[in-house]
C-alpha cells in the first residue's frame, strides 16, 4: 500500500514579503474577449457616469465579478484583495460605488396587455445595449444564419427581500423570463417581473422584441403551457412563426382524447419508446366561424400517452398534447422538434440562477435585482462565448462551475516588464497550454 509522504500537518504564517500572486488568472481571458468583441467600447459610450470612475470600469468589475463566482456585491472585497488581481484590472471601485450604480440603472417599462396594477415588469435598457453586442457576435461568427429557435420559459427566484411578493407556489419570489436560442446558447433576451405576475404574461411582447433584433430572421418558437395562448398563437401563424407548444388539456380536448381510437406505437428511430402517438382533431374555442376555421386550418393537435401502472380515478393513461403550426411535418417530427426544447431553456436558467449569482438578489428595489439579473444574464453570455469560440470541444460542455475550477480560478503570479502585465503560471499546469490557445483563437477572431 503505497502512503501518504507528506502528513496533513502545516504551519500558517504570513510573508513579510508582497509577491504580486492571483487566484484569479483566467479573469484576464473575460477581459481580452470583452475588449475583442467590443463590450469595453459599449460600455464607454453608455455616458451614465461623468465623474470618477468610469461606466466601463464599474461595468466591467460587476461582470467579472459575478464570472469568478461572486454571489453578493459584498464578494468583490476580497477579489479587491487579491493583489495579483488589482495589477491585471487597474485601481478597483469600492462595494459602495458597484451599489450606487445599480441603483442609477432606470429600468424600461414595457406595454402591458393585462391592465393591472399588480407586480412590476421591465428591463434595463443601458444593459440591453451589452446584450446586444455579444449576441450580434456570436451571431456573425455562426454566419449569419436565417433561422433561429427561441426557446421561452419563466422560472422562480426565491428571495427573502421584504418588498418581493408572493408567487403562485406561495413563495416570495421573482419571476424573470428568459428566451434561450440553443444555436446561439445564449439568452437573447429577457424580462424581470415580480413573483405575482401570470406566467403566460407577455409572450407575445417578448418575441416581438426578439423580432427587432434579428430583422429577416425566421424563428421557431417553443414554450410549455404558459404560452397556450390562442391570440399569441394566431399571431405566430400570421407572422409566419413556427410554434411547438404544450396544450392545455381542457375538458374539451380531454374528450377528445379520450374518444380518440387510433393510436399507433411511436418510435423515435429504431427505439420503441412504450408510448403510443396520435393527431387528434380539436376544434379551439373562437369568437367567429371564420376565426374558428383559421384556427383549424393552422393547427396540429398531437398527442403521446403512456400505460398507467394501476388505473385511477383518472384514466388508464397519462397524456401529453402538443400544439403546432407545422401542419404538413409528420407527427414524429414535430415531437422531435418540441422535445429539442427540454434541457435548453431550463439549462440555462439553471446555469444562471446557481452559477451566475442569481440565487441571491441584492437589494429590496425592483430595479437594484432587474439589473442584477441583467448582468447574471450577460455574464452567462459571455462564459458561453468563451466556451464555444475560444475553448476545445470538450470544454464546451462544462458547467460554469467546472470553467471556474479549471480555468477562471487559476493562480499565477502577476509581474510587470516594460510596461507590460505578465501572467507567470506554474509549470505543467493542466489548463496552460488551454489558456494559451484560448488567447490565440481570441486574437484570430475577425474584429
Amino acid at each position: 500500500m503505497i502512503k501518504h509522504q507528506l502528513t496533513p500537518n502545516f504551519k500558517l504564517e504570513m510573508t513579510k514579503k508582497i509577491p504580486a500572486i492571483t487566484g484569479f488568472a483566467g479573469l484576464g481571458l473575460c477581459r481580452e474577449t470583452m475588449k475583442k468583441i467590443g463590450l469595453l467600447e459599449a460600455m464607454k459610450d453608455i455616458g451614465l457616469k461623468q465623474a470618477g470612475y468610469g461606466d466601463d470600469v464599474v461595468l466591467e468589475a460587476l461582470i467579472l465579478l459575478l464570472a469568478a463566482g461572486g454571489r453578493c456585491l459584498s464578494d468583490w472585497e476580497y477579489i479587491k484583495a487579491d493583489m495579483g488581481f488589482e495589477r491585471i484590472f487597474g485601481e478597483c471601485p469600492s462595494v459602495d460605488t458597484l451599489e450606487r450604480y445599480l441603483r442609477r440603472l432606470d429600468i424600461e417599462v414595457p406595454d402591458r396587455e393585462t391592465k393591472t396594477s399588480e407586480g412590476q415588469v421591465g428591463y434595463t435598457e443601458i444593459l440591453e445595449r451589452l446584450h446586444r453586442v455579444i449576441v450580434f457576435k456570436a451571431y456573425e461568427l455562426l454566419g449569419k444564419p436565417d433561422k433561429l429557435t427561441l426557446d421561452l420559459d419563466a422560472t422562480l427566484i426565491e428571495t427573502g427581500n421584504s418588498s418581493a411578493v408572493y408567487s403562485y407556489e406561495n413563495t416570495k419570489a421573482y419571476q424573470p423570463m428568459s428566451v434561450y436560442c440553443p444555436e446561439l446558447r445564449m439568452v437573447v433576451c429577457h424580462e424581470f417581473r415580480d413573483g405575482n405576475i401570470s406566467p403566460a404574461e407577455g409572450y407575445q411582447r417578448i418575441v416581438e422584441r426578439c423580432l427587432e433584433l434579428f430583422p429577416g430572421v425566421h424563428f421557431t418558437v417553443r414554450s410549455d403551457s404558459a404560452g397556450y395562448q390562442n391570440d399569441f398563437m394566431d399571431w405566430m401563424s400570421r407572422e409566419r412563426i413556427r410554434y411547438y407548444i404544450t396544450a392545455d388539456q381542457t375538458e374539451a380536448l380531454k374528450g377528445r382524447l379520450l374518444a380518440e381510437e387510433e393510436w399507433s406505437p411511436f418510435i423515435l428511430g429504431d427505439i420503441n419508446t412504450g408510448q403510443e402517438v396520435a393527431s387528434i382533431v380539436h376544434a379551439p374555442s373562437a369568437k367567429s366561424i371564420k376565426e374558428e376555421e383559421f384556427r383549424i386550418k393552422t393547427r396540429n393537435y398531437i398527442a403521446t400517452r403512456i400505460k398507467k401502472d394501476e388505473p385511477d380515478l383518472f384514466g388508464n393513461y397519462i397524456y401529453h398534447v402538443i400544439v403546432t403550426n407545422a401542419v404538413w411535418e409528420s407527427a414524429t417530427e414535430s415531437i422531435k422538434q418540441y422535445r429539442g426544447r427540454c434541457g435548453t431553456v431550463e439549462y440555462a436558467q439553471q446555469q444562471i440562477k446557481s452559477q451566475c449569482g442569481m440565487d441571491m438578489m441584492p437589494s429590496n428595489e425592483f430595479k437594484v435585482n432587474a439589473a442584477w439579473f441583467s448582468l447574471g444574464c450577460l455574464t452567462h453570455n459571455l462564459l458561453r462565448f468563451i466556451q464555444d469560440n475560444l475553448l476545445p470541444e470538450k470544454w464546451k460542455r462544462f458547467e460554469f462551475k467546472t470553467l471556474r475550477f479549471r480555468l477562471i480560478r487559476m493562480a499565477a503570479i502577476v509581474i510587470e516588464k516594460s510596461r507590460n502585465v505578465i501572467l507567470r503560471i506554474c509549470k505543467a499546469h493542466p489548463a496552460f497550454s488551454i489558456y494559451e490557445q484560448a488567447r490565440e483563437r481570441l486574437q484570430a477572431l475577425p474584429v
